[in-house]
């Protein structure tokens, strides 16, 4: 049997350090040795995040972090501005309409990356929304939004309203658009480039959020963000926490101090420039080409092959799983995953199943494709 190598975005492949530190005897939640790891792994985040508060730990996915979010800072009837650029931009309006809210939704096309001219628009239109919702990258599309250049538009413009990043996939791959003076609430996942399994969400506020939460009547018991925060000072979480997921996350933080912040951003860089250049010598269209994202590729087969074919191929003959395309990509792109431990070699070696498993579906051929594709390895 092949050993399966994951190559999508998220979950991402454990490296053996980490499998090792959460493999250690458990710890009991409110021991002291746990608090111990709490502490060590929220000075971690802070650091990473360059945060001026201490980011919170909850124990869900990415989507429970962004319900916390507006959970703690809307009420029923309050108007919001979200952006919807694919599956997961459309998550935003799903959340918003069952808390009450009045959503009121950028629509771009599937590839398209959010503009500053599209939210300035729509900040004149909408007043008094209460928060704007965007994805830094969207995950189901491939595409890194620019929000370097969209977050000052929104401050500009509407100061009043809170800016709520989803950096669930783009945390560790690309420095954070902005600081706390930009970002009101940035939330990240344990399952993409932090190298964890799922169920681990970390949630960074921002002093103004802070206020609003304040301000904010409770509407949920488990996502408290204030009791949360209450329960930190003391070296606790209000209720059961990830506590393998924690240990693991200061082993990846470890990682992250090991070979510095700007190398772990440069490599990512490398590897979304290596599988772009590869998929295009295969001639395969990246979805992409404009705002790629760092953490995943997407490309369409050629002419004539189906995707889940392909993609079937790939992961039963060469060990290798690409991730499928979702909402209308579904069956039309695969999504080639280089964040977290992923080398150049498993690029390479990603690219080359691709090539044998195209020829096989009645493609190609390839022989001379990945002559000088080695030197960008380098």
């Amino acid at each position: 049997m092949t050993t399966e190598r994951l190559l999508t975005p998220g979950p991402t492949e454990i490296p053996p350090r980490i499998i090792e530190a959460m493999e250690r005897p458990k710890l009991h939640h409110r021991s002291e040795d746990f608090k111990r790891e709490l502490t060590a792994a929220t000075a971690g985040m802070k650091w990473l995040l360059n945060w001026d508060s201490d980011p919170l730990m909850l124990a869900c996915s990415g989507t429970g972090a962004m319900e916390a979010a507006l959970l703690n800072t809307t009420a029923p009837g309050d108007e919001i501005i979200s952006v919807n650029a694919g599956a997961f931009g459309a998550r935003w309006k799903a959340i918003g309409t069952c808390l009450g809210l009045t959503v009121h939704e950028i629509t771009l096309e599937w590839g398209e990356a959010i503009t500053p001219a599209r939210i300035q628009e729509e900040l004149s239109l909408h007043p008094n929304a209460r928060a704007v919702c965007l994805q830094h990258c969207e995950t189901s599309t491939t595409v890194l939004h620019p929000l370097e250049t969209i977050l000052p538009v929104i401050k500009n413009n509407a100061p009043e309203a809170l800016t709520i990043v989803d950096g669930i996939s783009s945390c560790i791959t690309t420095p954070l658009p902005g600081d706390p003076t930009l970002i009101d609430i940035y939330i990240a996942g344990s399952q993409k480039a932090f190298m964890l399994p799922p169920g681990l969400a970390m949630v960074a506020l921002s002093e103004d959020a802070w206020k609003r939460v304040s301000e904010t009547r409770k509407r949920s018991l488990y996502f408290d963000l204030e009791l949360a925060r209450t329960s930190l000072e003391t070296g606790q979480t209000p209720w059961t926490p990830a506590t393998t997921l924690i240990v693991g996350l200061n082993e990846a933080l470890r990682i992250f101090k090991e070979e510095g912040l700007d190398n772990v951003y440069k490599r990512h860089a490398h590897l979304s420039r290596l599988a772009r250049k590869g998929l295009s010598a295969l001639g395969l269209k990246i979805v992409s080409n404009d705002y790629p994202s760092p953490s995943v590729t997407g490309f369409y087969p050629p002419s004539g092959i189906c995707a889940e074919q392909l993609r079937s191929l790939i992961r039963s003959k060469h060990g290798i799983r690409l991730a499928g395309g979702q909402g209308i990509f579904k069956k039309q792109i695969l999504r080639l995953g280089h964040m977290g431990s992923i080398t150049p070699s498993d690029i390479m070696v990603a690219l080359q199943a691709i090539a044998s498993a195209i020829e096989e579906l009645g493609g190609g051929p390839f022989d001379s494709t990945f002559e000088g594709l080695q030197e960008g390895m380098n």
